[in-house]
Protein backbone atom coordinates (compact mmCIF):
# COMPACT_ATOMS: atom_id res chain seq x y z
CA UNK A 1 0.00 0.00 0.00
CA UNK A 2 1.17 3.80 -0.64
CA UNK A 3 0.74 5.87 1.34
CA UNK A 4 1.67 9.48 2.79
CA UNK A 5 3.41 9.17 6.30
CA UNK A 6 1.04 11.90 9.11
CA UNK A 7 3.82 14.18 10.68
CA UNK A 8 3.78 12.06 13.85
CA UNK A 9 5.06 9.07 11.55
CA UNK A 10 8.23 10.68 9.73
CA UNK A 11 10.41 9.38 12.40
CA UNK A 12 9.33 5.79 11.69
CA UNK A 13 10.97 5.99 7.85
CA UNK A 14 14.49 6.50 10.21
CA UNK A 15 15.81 2.82 9.82
CA UNK A 16 14.89 2.41 6.24
CA UNK A 17 17.04 5.85 5.90
CA UNK A 18 19.93 4.53 7.65
CA UNK A 19 19.96 0.89 5.87
CA UNK A 20 20.07 2.69 2.97
CA UNK A 21 22.15 5.08 3.01
CA UNK A 22 25.03 4.20 4.89
CA UNK A 23 27.61 6.63 3.89
CA UNK A 24 25.62 9.59 5.61
CA UNK A 25 26.79 10.33 9.15
CA UNK A 26 25.43 10.13 12.31
CA UNK A 27 25.15 14.12 12.43
CA UNK A 28 23.85 14.70 9.67
CA UNK A 29 21.34 11.77 9.55
CA UNK A 30 20.13 13.41 13.13
CA UNK A 31 20.08 17.17 11.90
CA UNK A 32 17.75 15.71 8.79
CA UNK A 33 15.22 14.29 11.85
CA UNK A 34 15.57 16.45 13.92
CA UNK A 35 14.93 19.83 12.25
CA UNK A 36 14.15 19.00 8.57
CA UNK A 37 11.94 15.95 7.63
CA UNK A 38 8.71 17.77 9.37
CA UNK A 39 8.67 20.80 6.53
CA UNK A 40 8.94 17.87 3.71
CA UNK A 41 6.55 15.08 2.64
CA UNK A 42 7.36 11.30 3.20
CA UNK A 43 5.51 8.75 0.56
CA UNK A 44 6.15 5.26 1.61
CA UNK A 45 5.52 1.71 0.27
CA UNK A 46 4.51 -0.69 3.12
CA UNK A 47 3.95 -4.39 3.02
CA UNK A 48 4.42 -6.88 5.81
CA UNK A 49 3.31 -4.54 8.42
CA UNK A 50 6.20 -2.28 7.53
CA UNK A 51 7.73 0.64 5.24
CA UNK A 52 9.55 -1.19 2.40
CA UNK A 53 10.11 1.48 0.32
CA UNK A 54 9.68 5.67 0.41
CA UNK A 55 10.64 8.60 -0.90
CA UNK A 56 11.25 12.16 0.34
CA UNK A 57 9.72 15.01 -1.17
CA UNK A 58 11.46 18.43 -0.04
CA UNK A 59 9.54 21.65 -1.08
CA UNK A 60 12.09 24.50 -2.59
CA UNK A 61 11.73 27.76 -3.70
CA UNK A 62 13.48 28.64 -6.99
CA UNK A 63 13.66 30.76 -9.59
CA UNK A 64 12.57 29.60 -13.32
CA UNK A 65 12.87 31.73 -15.66
CA UNK A 66 13.18 34.53 -13.61
CA UNK A 67 10.41 34.61 -11.74
CA UNK A 68 9.91 32.75 -7.99
CA UNK A 69 8.14 29.20 -8.12
CA UNK A 70 8.26 26.17 -6.02
CA UNK A 71 9.13 22.68 -7.12
CA UNK A 72 10.13 19.35 -5.20
CA UNK A 73 13.64 17.71 -4.70
CA UNK A 74 13.06 14.08 -4.82
CA UNK A 75 15.40 13.12 -2.27
CA UNK A 76 16.40 9.56 -0.19
CA UNK A 77 14.52 6.78 -2.50
CA UNK A 78 14.84 3.96 -0.90
CA UNK A 79 13.83 0.06 -0.65
CA UNK A 80 14.92 -2.73 1.70
CA UNK A 81 17.30 -4.75 0.28
CA UNK A 82 14.77 -7.76 0.62
CA UNK A 83 12.22 -6.24 -1.53
CA UNK A 84 14.12 -4.54 -4.02
CA UNK A 85 13.25 -5.30 -7.56
CA UNK A 86 9.83 -5.39 -6.89
CA UNK A 87 9.03 -2.10 -8.72
CA UNK A 88 8.25 -0.72 -5.50
CA UNK A 89 9.46 2.29 -5.48
CA UNK A 90 8.87 3.04 -9.34
CA UNK A 91 5.03 2.45 -8.02
CA UNK A 92 5.70 5.12 -5.64
CA UNK A 93 7.14 7.65 -8.15
CA UNK A 94 4.18 7.26 -10.61
CA UNK A 95 1.65 7.94 -7.91
CA UNK A 96 3.83 10.79 -6.95
CA UNK A 97 4.52 12.44 -10.46
CA UNK A 98 0.53 12.25 -11.27
CA UNK A 99 -0.26 13.92 -8.02
CA UNK A 100 2.33 16.75 -8.60
CA UNK A 101 0.44 16.94 -12.38
CA UNK A 102 -2.56 17.48 -10.28
CA UNK A 103 -1.00 20.14 -8.51
CA UNK A 104 -0.22 21.66 -11.64
CA UNK A 105 3.53 21.52 -10.74
CA UNK A 106 5.84 22.12 -13.90
CA UNK A 107 8.46 20.00 -12.69
CA UNK A 108 10.71 18.03 -10.06
CA UNK A 109 14.26 17.18 -9.74
CA UNK A 110 16.61 14.24 -8.53
CA UNK A 111 20.38 13.57 -7.61
CA UNK A 112 21.47 10.22 -8.17
CA UNK A 113 24.15 8.55 -6.52
CA UNK A 114 25.32 6.66 -9.64
CA UNK A 115 24.92 5.83 -13.38
CA UNK A 116 22.97 2.73 -12.59
CA UNK A 117 20.51 4.41 -10.57
CA UNK A 118 20.40 7.46 -13.12
CA UNK A 119 18.94 4.51 -15.78
CA UNK A 120 16.15 3.57 -13.29
CA UNK A 121 15.17 7.00 -12.86
CA UNK A 122 15.55 7.45 -16.87
CA UNK A 123 13.01 5.19 -17.41
CA UNK A 124 10.62 7.07 -15.31
CA UNK A 125 11.05 9.96 -17.29
CA UNK A 126 14.86 11.90 -15.79
CA UNK A 127 17.09 13.45 -17.40
CA UNK A 128 20.07 15.02 -16.93
CA UNK A 129 19.94 18.74 -17.28
CA UNK A 130 23.10 19.74 -15.30
CA UNK A 131 26.80 18.46 -14.85
CA UNK A 132 28.96 19.71 -11.60
CA UNK A 133 32.11 20.23 -11.61
CA UNK A 134 35.09 18.37 -10.22
CA UNK A 135 37.20 19.67 -7.39
CA UNK A 136 41.09 20.57 -8.52
CA UNK A 137 43.96 18.94 -6.74
CA UNK A 138 45.43 20.62 -3.62
CA UNK A 139 48.39 21.72 -4.90
CA UNK A 140 47.06 23.64 -7.83
CA UNK A 141 44.29 25.60 -6.88
CA UNK A 142 44.98 28.94 -6.41
CA UNK A 143 44.87 30.90 -3.41
CA UNK A 144 44.03 34.83 -2.51
CA UNK A 145 46.04 37.59 -3.05
CA UNK A 146 46.56 40.93 -0.22
CA UNK A 147 43.90 42.94 -2.40
CA UNK A 148 41.19 40.02 -1.44
CA UNK A 149 40.15 38.95 2.11
CA UNK A 150 38.28 35.22 3.01
CA UNK A 151 36.87 34.50 6.21
CA UNK A 152 34.52 32.18 7.75
CA UNK A 153 30.90 33.62 7.32
CA UNK A 154 29.10 34.87 10.17
CA UNK A 155 25.63 35.11 10.88
CA UNK A 156 25.72 39.31 10.40
CA UNK A 157 27.03 38.36 6.59
CA UNK A 158 24.02 36.55 5.48
CA UNK A 159 21.84 39.27 3.93
CA UNK A 160 25.09 40.72 2.21
CA UNK A 161 26.20 36.82 0.89
CA UNK A 162 21.94 36.80 -0.31
CA UNK A 163 22.08 39.72 -1.97
CA UNK A 164 25.42 38.80 -4.11
CA UNK A 165 23.78 35.14 -4.83
CA UNK A 166 21.33 36.69 -6.29
CA UNK A 167 22.71 39.15 -8.80
CA UNK A 168 25.86 36.37 -9.64
CA UNK A 169 22.86 33.65 -10.56
CA UNK A 170 19.41 34.61 -11.33
CA UNK A 171 19.86 36.45 -15.04
CA UNK A 172 22.70 33.32 -15.63
CA UNK A 173 20.56 30.44 -15.21
CA UNK A 174 16.75 29.20 -16.24
CA UNK A 175 16.63 27.57 -12.54
CA UNK A 176 17.99 28.07 -9.67
CA UNK A 177 17.48 27.85 -6.31
CA UNK A 178 15.64 31.07 -4.47
CA UNK A 179 18.83 32.50 -2.47
CA UNK A 180 17.36 34.20 0.30
CA UNK A 181 18.59 34.97 3.74
CA UNK A 182 16.85 31.98 4.90
CA UNK A 183 18.32 29.92 2.26
CA UNK A 184 21.71 30.64 3.86
CA UNK A 185 20.41 30.60 7.11
CA UNK A 186 19.70 26.63 6.35
CA UNK A 187 22.48 26.29 4.66
CA UNK A 188 24.86 27.66 8.01
CA UNK A 189 22.94 25.50 10.20
CA UNK A 190 23.51 22.66 8.27
CA UNK A 191 27.40 23.25 8.46
CA UNK A 192 27.39 23.80 12.15
CA UNK A 193 25.84 20.40 12.76
CA UNK A 194 28.12 18.94 9.91
CA UNK A 195 31.74 20.02 10.39
CA UNK A 196 31.39 22.41 7.23
CA UNK A 197 31.34 26.48 7.03
CA UNK A 198 30.37 29.22 4.34
CA UNK A 199 33.49 30.85 3.60
CA UNK A 200 33.08 34.45 1.44
CA UNK A 201 35.45 36.20 -0.40
CA UNK A 202 35.58 39.73 0.15
CA UNK A 203 37.18 42.78 -1.45
CA UNK A 204 37.09 46.55 0.16
CA UNK A 205 34.13 44.72 2.38
CA UNK A 206 31.86 43.86 -0.27
CA UNK A 207 31.30 40.60 -1.14
CA UNK A 208 32.44 38.50 -4.27
CA UNK A 209 32.18 34.90 -4.16
CA UNK A 210 31.73 32.22 -1.32
CA UNK A 211 32.22 28.83 -1.02
CA UNK A 212 29.70 26.58 1.00
CA UNK A 213 31.17 23.48 2.55
CA UNK A 214 29.85 20.58 4.68
CA UNK A 215 31.76 17.24 5.79
CA UNK A 216 35.37 18.49 3.87
CA UNK A 217 33.06 18.42 0.43
CA UNK A 218 32.84 21.68 -1.25
CA UNK A 219 29.08 21.76 -2.27
CA UNK A 220 28.79 24.82 -4.06
CA UNK A 221 31.16 27.49 -5.20
CA UNK A 222 29.96 31.41 -6.92
CA UNK A 223 32.81 33.50 -7.84
CA UNK A 224 32.64 37.54 -9.34
CA UNK A 225 33.47 36.75 -12.82
CA UNK A 226 36.83 39.28 -11.67
CA UNK A 227 37.77 36.62 -9.64
CA UNK A 228 37.31 33.34 -11.64
CA UNK A 229 41.26 32.66 -11.22
CA UNK A 230 40.81 31.82 -7.57
CA UNK A 231 38.07 29.05 -8.49
CA UNK A 232 38.78 25.41 -6.96
CA UNK A 233 36.55 23.90 -9.54
CA UNK A 234 38.47 21.90 -12.78
CA UNK A 235 37.25 22.24 -16.28
CA UNK A 236 35.85 18.79 -16.32
CA UNK A 237 32.72 17.54 -14.82
CA UNK A 238 30.22 14.55 -14.41
CA UNK A 239 26.56 14.63 -14.87
CA UNK A 240 24.93 15.84 -11.78
CA UNK A 241 21.21 16.55 -11.10
CA UNK A 242 18.18 15.10 -13.01
CA UNK A 243 15.45 16.94 -14.27
CA UNK A 244 11.61 15.61 -14.74
CA UNK A 245 8.97 17.23 -16.90
CA UNK A 246 5.90 17.40 -15.37
CA UNK A 247 3.48 19.52 -17.09
CA UNK A 248 5.02 19.92 -20.51
CA UNK A 249 2.78 23.59 -21.31
CA UNK A 250 3.39 24.98 -17.78
CA UNK A 251 7.23 24.05 -17.90
CA UNK A 252 8.17 25.29 -21.72
CA UNK A 253 6.18 28.62 -20.85
CA UNK A 254 7.94 29.39 -17.73
CA UNK A 255 11.45 29.42 -19.48
CA UNK A 256 13.13 31.40 -22.26
CA UNK A 257 14.23 30.20 -25.38
CA UNK A 258 16.70 31.53 -28.13
CA UNK A 259 14.64 32.19 -31.40
CA UNK A 260 13.71 29.15 -34.06
CA UNK A 261 11.36 28.55 -36.58
CA UNK A 262 7.89 26.77 -35.71
CA UNK A 263 7.95 23.06 -35.76
CA UNK A 264 5.92 19.56 -34.69
CA UNK A 265 6.99 17.21 -32.29
CA UNK A 266 5.13 14.15 -30.90
CA UNK A 267 5.97 13.49 -27.44
CA UNK A 268 5.64 9.80 -25.13
CA UNK A 269 4.99 9.86 -21.69
CA UNK A 270 3.80 6.51 -20.28
CA UNK A 271 3.70 7.96 -17.03
CA UNK A 272 1.54 11.36 -17.34
CA UNK A 273 -0.52 10.70 -20.15
CA UNK A 274 -1.70 14.67 -20.33
CA UNK A 275 1.56 14.82 -21.72
CA UNK A 276 1.47 12.83 -24.70
CA UNK A 277 0.51 13.75 -27.93
CA UNK A 278 1.91 16.22 -31.00
CA UNK A 279 2.53 19.90 -30.41
CA UNK A 280 3.40 22.72 -32.40
CA UNK A 281 5.65 24.73 -30.97
CA UNK A 282 5.90 28.46 -32.30
CA UNK A 283 8.76 31.67 -31.23
CA UNK A 284 7.11 34.40 -29.98
CA UNK A 285 9.51 37.07 -28.59
CA UNK A 286 12.01 35.20 -26.40
CA UNK A 287 8.97 32.87 -25.24
CA UNK A 288 6.77 29.40 -26.98
CA UNK A 289 3.48 29.38 -27.90
CA UNK A 290 2.57 25.68 -27.58
CA UNK A 291 -0.79 24.23 -29.80
CA UNK A 292 -1.82 20.54 -29.32
CA UNK A 293 -2.61 18.87 -32.51
CA UNK A 294 -5.16 16.43 -32.99
CA UNK A 295 -3.61 12.88 -33.92
CA UNK A 296 -6.28 11.84 -36.35
CA UNK A 297 -5.48 14.71 -38.46
CA UNK A 298 -2.81 13.29 -40.46
CA UNK A 299 -0.29 15.90 -39.93
CA UNK A 300 3.16 14.19 -39.66
CA UNK A 301 5.83 15.54 -36.65
CA UNK A 302 9.30 17.15 -37.45
CA UNK A 303 10.46 14.90 -34.20
CA UNK A 304 9.23 11.52 -31.89
CA UNK A 305 10.92 11.41 -29.08
CA UNK A 306 10.40 10.39 -25.20
CA UNK A 307 9.71 13.22 -22.46
CA UNK A 308 13.34 12.23 -21.43
CA UNK A 309 15.14 12.58 -24.52
CA UNK A 310 12.59 16.22 -25.14
CA UNK A 311 14.03 17.48 -21.29
CA UNK A 312 17.38 16.13 -22.25
CA UNK A 313 17.25 18.59 -26.07
CA UNK A 314 15.74 21.93 -24.53
CA UNK A 315 18.85 21.68 -22.28
CA UNK A 316 21.40 21.45 -24.54
CA UNK A 317 22.26 17.74 -24.03
CA UNK A 318 20.33 15.72 -26.42
CA UNK A 319 20.94 12.89 -29.25
CA UNK A 320 19.35 15.32 -31.68
CA UNK A 321 21.96 17.77 -33.14
CA UNK A 322 20.83 21.23 -33.52
CA UNK A 323 17.53 20.72 -31.75
CA UNK A 324 15.46 24.32 -32.70
CA UNK A 325 14.47 24.56 -29.19
CA UNK A 326 17.18 25.48 -26.52
CA UNK A 327 17.32 27.56 -23.81
CA UNK A 328 18.67 31.46 -23.65
CA UNK A 329 20.78 30.98 -20.85
CA UNK A 330 22.49 28.47 -18.92
CA UNK A 331 20.03 25.61 -17.92
CA UNK A 332 19.99 24.79 -14.15
CA UNK A 333 22.78 25.54 -10.54
CA UNK A 334 21.48 23.70 -8.13
CA UNK A 335 23.74 22.23 -5.52
CA UNK A 336 21.16 20.83 -3.13
CA UNK A 337 21.41 19.17 0.56
CA UNK A 338 18.49 19.28 2.82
Amino acid sequence: MIRLLDTFEKQNSRNIYEKSFTEDSKAYVDYYYNHRINDNEVVVYEKDGKIVSAIHLIPKNIIFGGKKSEAKYIYAVSTLEEYRKKGYSSQIFKEVLKEMYDNAEAFTYLIPSDEQVAGVYRKLGFEYVMDKKELIAGNRRKKPSNAFMIRKAENSDLLKLSIFAQSALYDRYSITLEKTIDYFKNMQELAAHCGGKIEIFTERKVIVGYRIWLEDELIEEVLDGEIQNLCWLAGSSKPYLMLRIVNVEKFLQGLKFHEFSSFIIRIKDEIISENNGTFKFAYRAGNVKITKIDDNNGIKPDYEMTIDEFTACIFGKGAVEEFPMQCSTNGVFINDYV
